[in-house]
């Protein structure tokens, strides 16, 4: 698209407007875009334009392809070196111009440098030096450069000479370092913030406004590099920019070599750009701004009133500029605006040079402004590499939803940039209790997103989508024999069956490093708790020990034990404490102990029986060994010391799990049956036991078992059930049991223990409940298949999951766990009840229930629960009392408060419920039985109404009950339940819709077949005034409402014409919409539709 739009502007080139470009250096192209393949460059050039390109004939291939591009050896002019005496006769020429010449014992110097540089950078450099010599000058070999880059130094020291060495460092480090150069005002404004600019102006100079840098100045600076100091035009502003490479590279070797000054100079124009010292604020002149905010944030410390005196002396306003994102003309008018482009292209440069995280998330990433000023511009894909780039140096997550949010919204704000701030708020408000820093963007959206957009959602119960990282590891999991996660979210280690080992970036999908262990299966691997030492078990009854920061291995070990019969054997396991490593084979007593520093085995442990797990004591002191039998030794890791044996009470089976509760100072033991005894360990060498559990009438298998992090609770994961244990009372507190022909097949605790995750077998999804009520929060279908491993973050609230597919994925539980922490019904709510005044709602979903929901917190704080499906549901003025009736023809009256069922009244089913204005009375209407007027108090009846009422509603008088038959508007009495007044149509004509003048409630306006809008007068029974509509205009009615006064009615048809009737002169306006309208409500006033 780019290379047709540049032909098209070549070819409205013309004999009168012919067109000249010229491409110099094009090896200074950059990588981006494959802009030195020369894709770009037309083959054939319109008849009026002409294209000269310079550049050199070694660099990049870019030579090469221009001739493969164009054959003709007639358009290639090689430039060579000029000789010392063109360069002395251009030298003379430029001097003759300035009415200057050189003496002859000048000219000797002169000669003897051109003799080294005929570059004409160079003889221009040397012509400004030369200019400025007087003939009696005494010159010698050191009076010239001769190199590039030695003279452009000379001409930067001459310029400090001029206007002060921090002035010029400074201002052509600001220049070198802006990301595409600097105006003049900015400039100027910049170094009104650079204290030690101001500092050398003051202490040189008196200058008028002690606060900016004289324009004098400026206007030197340029004057002295002109030629060499440019301006460029982008997009509308003037910048200055250097002319030269070697220009910018000098600038960056003299004055941007300190980190100290590079990262002061970014963090200043970062300000600038903020906007930081704009509208008045006083930036301190005497101190520095990291000591002034040291002073002033911290606690419990007060200021001398001398020091305060002193600080507010020496802050000062710089008059620096406003910096929004956008410029607008009119506030009424949002979208009418223009991109500050100059905050756009360099702020978010600087933020990331000088480390200000804070302001580079708020500032930019988490602002409304920023995000939907370029979306609007049709920057979306610039702002996701935006994030991405923020993601880099903060590492917040928050950054990392906010992108997914962004691409799976991305469609509609392209379309529509006004429902930015809504989509996000939609999306975003579910997950900010876990990612706290989107609070801010959604205040932002609260804040500017009602400029675009007319909703704003207080709450959301969108289901919100979130996609795990996914890692492809291998064609399928039985070649993945291990995962671990690292201290590092987003590394993790894999081993697979072929005997590599790989670190991943897994936000990347970059592979990090790779082991390869000879060839040899792995077993297992496990990391130290430091991650110093990973430890690998491989088929040949060995462990190998790696440093894990250098990929390298430290040692090998050879594993020995007692084995019975003459079949080979596998290392069974092996566990790691502090400072050791303990592994055993299978069918062995014997566990040997190795020294990870030195990486030799220490000694073996005998035990009694054949030992089946292995587990240490946090500390590293002693290790724990459960055998066969039910067994457990243990044995002092230092010494090796064997220091008792205890046996369960359940010795059918083998000890399949050992816990090691380290605060309370005991011992569980799980066997291979879920059985479980529980042993107090403050005696070491005497445990005595305290609790046992005898589990074998349950013939599920235990699957896993976990401690939870502060040890308050064991989870026991079993085929068909998961329990939770309370260690303090030694409980089971909560029990889950799997689904008719399911089985559980891994379950784990979330790091704070509030949500269990469990995976089903032949199930591709990772399912969560909460562990206080039980509730299942979320199902999270796994797209790569059916889930056969879970590994949990011992770090992080991560959690990884192996498919069949061989993918890994990455989990975030606070994220799944506030986006399933919305309170839902379980079905779609049909209709909701809204009390005159406080903050709650109560919904109806066809159900037997109702739920009454807080408008504030957004959670469900009551369920009301019926026999049948609730249908219709009424509210007192006041809310404190709600009328209910289901299909089981039951009635019932609640207390909102304590949700309280006062009565029950059973009968008729309910066509329609209403309360009178006075919440006195209660009329049910029935469609095949009397309908009936209770008291509300008591539920005594009043009286019947015998007629059929349909769409009725009751007078503010509270004394009829106003309802339409086929033909007929009724007035049925409260008191007596007879017709009082009605109004009966012409044969064949019957009533399509009626309304209630809200200012008028003697007044009701109805609509018939006739196609007639009526207004009736309730008391005197007389048609006011009738308005015919036009034929046909009944047929697609939908919606129909009358305004307060009753001037004027509304009509839709479901298409894109808003009907406005005036019901005095029974005129028809016909409004065209921008779509087709949908629903439409008059605002109670009634002047807004």
């Amino acid at each position: 698209d780019l290379r047709d739009l540049f032909i098209n502007l070549l070819n409205e080139s013309s004999l009168q407007r012919p067109l000249v470009i010229i491409f110099d250096a094009l090896e200074q192209l950059s990588e981006n875009d494959d802009a030195r393949k020369l894709w770009w460059l037309p083959a054939h050039l319109p008849r009026f334009v002409r294209i000269v390109l310079s550049t050199l004939p070694n660099k990049h291939g870019i030579l090469q392809k221009l001739r493969c591009l164009i054959h003709e050896e007639d358009n290639y002019i090689e430039l060579i070196p000029r000789d010392r005496k063109m360069c002395s006769q251009v030298l003379k020429h430029q001097l003759l111009r300035v009415k200057r010449k050189v003496t002859s014992g000048q000219q000797i110097y002169v000669n003897n440098a051109f003799s080294k540089c005929t570059l004409p950078m160079f003889v221009n450099l040397t012509f400004r030096e030369v200019r400025h010599w007087r003939s009696h000058k005494d010159v010698d070999e050191s009076s010239l450069c001769v190199t590039v880059h030695e003279s452009i130094e000379q001409l930067f020291w001459s310029l400090e000479k001029k206007c002060g060495q921090k002035l010029v460092s400074r201002a052509l480090g600001y220049i070198t370092m802006a990301k595409m150069g600097l105006s003049e005002m900015e400039l100027e404004d910049v170094l009104a913030l650079d204290n030690s600019v101001m500092n050398e102006l003051n202490e040189n100079t008196r200058p008028s406004n002690p606060l900016r840098v004289p324009y004098l100045y400026i206007a030197r600076l340029k004057e002295g590099l002109n030629g060499y100091l440019i301006e460029r035009h982008v997009k509308n502003v003037t910048l200055l920019v250097w002319a030269n490479r070697h220009l910018q590279l000098i600038a960056q070797k003299l004055y941007l070599q300190e980190d100290r000054n590079l990262r002061e100079m970014h963090t200043i124009l970062a300000d600038y750009f903020l906007g930081v010292w704009s509208g008045g604020r006083r930036k301190a002149f005497c101190l520095e701004d990291p000591y002034l905010n040291g002073c002033l944030d911290l606690e419990n410390r007060s200021l001398l009133e001398e020091e305060k005196h002193f600080m507010e002396q020496a802050s000062f306003d710089r008059q620096a500029p406003d910096q929004p994102w956008v410029f607008q003309c009119n506030p009424l008018e949002p979208d009418i605006f223009f991109v500050n482009h100059r905050k756009m292209s360099e702020l978010l440069y600087h933020l990331t040079r000088c480390g200000k995280t804070d302001d580079l998330l708020y500032g930019i990433i988490m602002n409304f402004s920023w995000l939907y000023t370029m979306i609007k511009i049709g920057q979306f894909d610039k702002v996701l590499a935006d994030i991405e780039l923020a993601y880099n140096y903060s590492q917040e997550k928050e950054l990392k939803f906010l992108a997914s949010t962004l691409r799976g919204i991305r469609n509609k704000v392209i379309t529509f940039p006004g429902s930015l701030s809504a989509e996000l708020q939609q999306r975003l408000l579910p997950v900010v209790s876990s990612l706290p820093k989107l609070r801010h963007l959604l205040l932002e959206c609260d804040k500017d997103g009602p400029k675009y957009c007319s909703i704003v959602p207080l709450h959301s119960s969108m289901d919100v989508t979130y996609s795990p990282e996914r890692l492809p590891l291998a064609a399928s999991h039985l070649h993945v024999t291990e995962i671990l996660p690292t201290s590092n979210p987003s590394t993790v280690l894999t081993a697979l069956e072929n005997g590599s080992i790989s670190t991943w970036d897994v936000e990347t999908r970059q592979l990090l490093r790779q082991i390869t262990t000879a060839q040899s299966v792995i077993l297992g691997m496990k990391l130290t708790s430091d991650e110093k030492y990973l430890v690998v078990a491989t088929t040949n009854n060995t462990l190998l020990i790696y440093d894990n920061v250098n990929s390298c291995l430290l040692s090998e070990v050879e594993i020995k034990g007692t084995k019975h019969g003459s079949g080979s054997t596998y290392i069974n396991g092996f566990t790691l404490s502090v400072n050791h490593a303990l592994a055993w084979l299978e069918a062995s007593k014997d566990v040997t102990v190795i020294d990870l520093l030195y990486g030799w085995p220490l000694y073996q442990f005998h035990c009694w029986y054949e030992v089946t797990c292995v587990q240490c004591s946090l500390d590293g002191v002693y290790a724990f060994c459960g055998q066969y039998l039910n067994n457990t030794t243990i044995f002092h890791l230092g010494s090796g010391e064997k220091l008792c044996t205890v046996t369960s009470e359940f010795s059918g089976g083998f000890v399949k799990f050992l816990l090691i509760l380290d605060t309370a100072q005991e011992m569980v033991m799980v066997d291979s049956e879920g059985s479980l005894s529980v042993w107090n360990t403050e005696d070491i060498s005497n445990p005595q036991l305290t609790e046992d559990f005898d589990c074998r009438k349950d013939d599920s298998e235990v699957v896993s078992i976990e401690l939870s992090e502060d040890q308050s609770a064991i989870l026991i994961c079993k085929a068909l059930s998961i329990e939770l244990l309370d260690t303090g009372m030694w409980k089971v507190a909560e029990k889950f049991r799997a689904r008719h022909n399911e089985r559980f097949i891994s379950a784990v605790l979330s790091k704070n223990g509030d949500c269990i995750i469990a995976t089903m077998e032949n199930t591709p999804a990772v399912f969560f409940w909460r562990r206080d009520t039980g509730q299942c929060m979320a199902s999270l279908q796994e797209i790569s298949g059916t889930i056969v491993k879970l590994v949990k973050s011992s770090h992080h609230n991560m959690l990884l999951s192996l498919s069949t597919s061989g993918v890994l994925s990455i989990w975030d539980i606070d994220i799944i766990t506030a986006m399933s922490n919305i309170d839902k019904t379980g079905k779609p709510i049909q209709s909701l009840v809204l009390p005159a005044r406080g903050e709650i709602i109560y919904s109806l979903d066809g159900s037997d229930c109702v739920h009454k929901w807080n408008f504030s917190s957004g959670f469900i704080e009551a369920v009301f629960k019926h026999e049948g499906i609730v249908e219709h549901c009424v509210l007192t003025s006041a809310g404190d009392l709600m009328v209910t009736s289901d299909d089981k023809s039951s009635q019932y009256v609640w207390h909102t408060s304590s949700g309280e069922n006062l009565f029950r009244i059973n009968g008729q089913r309910i066509s329609q419920l209403l309360i009178t204005h006075n919440d006195q009375f209660v009329v049910s209407l029935c469609e095949e039985n009397a309908s009936r007027v209770w008291r509300l108090a008591t539920g005594h009846r009043v009286c019947n109404i015998l007629t059929t009422l349909q769409n009725a509603f009751i007078t503010s008088a509270n004394t009829f009950v106003v309802g339409m038959t086929k033909s007929k508007v009724l007035a049925v009495s409260l008191w007596t339940g007879s017709i009082t007044k009605k109004f009966c149509c012409e044969d064949g004509i019957t009533i399509v819709n009626f309304k209630l003048i809200p200012d008028c409630p003697d007044i009701i306006v109805f609509i018939t077949s006739a196609e007639t809008v009526n207004i009736w007068s309730l008391t005197d029974e007389v048609i006011c005034r009738r308005v015919q509509l036009p034929s046909n205009f009944l047929k697609n009615l939908e919606d129909f409402e009358i305004s307060p006064n009753g001037k004027l009615g509304i009509l839709s048809r479901g298409d894109e014409n808003i009907n406005v009737l005036d019901l005095h002169s029974g005129k028809l306006r016909v409004v065209h919409a921008s779509g087709v309208i949908w629903r439409q409500r008059l605002s109670r006033d009634g002047r807004y539709l």
